[in-house]
């Protein structure tokens, strides 16, 4: 399915007592791929908060002030317990921008999977295609790489973050548009963000890497630990 027309909060695990999970999907249509990474981020004494927001309906800075916002404002998260973030994809610049401008005093750890934190390149490409401007709306134009682009004005991470990229493709018809690794959406280089803690690279394409086995060790590690270990990537 596509976007919801309004922002819903999805709510597993432990309602008191413990840490909070704010977890943010990508923009566009939904395929069910977030299960295994809700099951492994609901440990004990730790509540997951999934938030589907209409990722197609506004710009991102929008949807942050408008959807974002009032949803993790309105979650009931206790003030004195650690409150992490992991997100896929746009779900990346959702948190840079929320956190550049309502960051908590007990946010922990972060961890961005697939971000387009410089933007991407077949964002470029398709904004050129009306198809891709329908569908997409306002927040996926704002994807491009160019450096006046929202990705690129956010600014570093002032808090701990850690990034992990994909670099497999099975989108051929998209490889001629990057000159590195890539995940067949956003390029290796793309995902790397200014003042992250740590870096790691899974051989995964963009819409299965939530999925994949490593990508779930990896963000285990980096919210308990605040690092990928012996994957690191430089």
């Amino acid at each position: 399915m596509w976007s919801p027309s309004k922002t819903q909060v999805h709510e597993y695990g432990i309602r008191d007592g413990g840490e909070t999970v704010v977890l943010l999907d990508g923009i566009g249509p939904k395929f069910r791929h977030l299960d295994k990474m809700i099951n492994t981020l609901a440990a004990p004494k730790r509540r997951v908060l999934l938030i589907d927001y209409p990722s197609t309906r506004n710009t991102i800075e929008a949807l942050v002030d408008d959807e974002l916002a009032p949803a993790i404002a309105g979650a009931g998260i206790d003030a004195d317990q650690p409150l992490h973030f992991v997100t896929f994809s746009m779900g990346g610049i959702m948190a840079r921008q929320y956190l550049k401008h309502h960051q908590p005093d007990n946010l922990h750890r972060v961890v961005h999977i697939a971000p387009p934190n410089h933007g991407s390149e077949v964002a470029d490409w398709l904004k050129k295609v009306p198809l891709f401007r329908s569908r997409f709306g306002k927040a996926g134009q704002q994807l491009v790489t160019d450096a006046s682009s929202l990705p690129n004005r956010i600014g570093p991470a002032n808090y701990e973050a850690g990034v992990i990229a994909g670099c497999k493709s099975l989108d051929p018809w998209f490889a001629w548009m990057f000159n590195g690794p890539h995940d067949g959406k956003v390029s290796v280089e793309s995902a790397r963000l200014d003042g992250m803690r740590d870096f790691a690279i899974v051989p995964s394409n963009h819409y299965l890497i939530m999925n994949h086995p490593k990508t779930l060790e990896l963000t285990h590690r980096f919210l308990a630990e605040g690092n990928f270990g012996e994957h690191s990537g430089n």
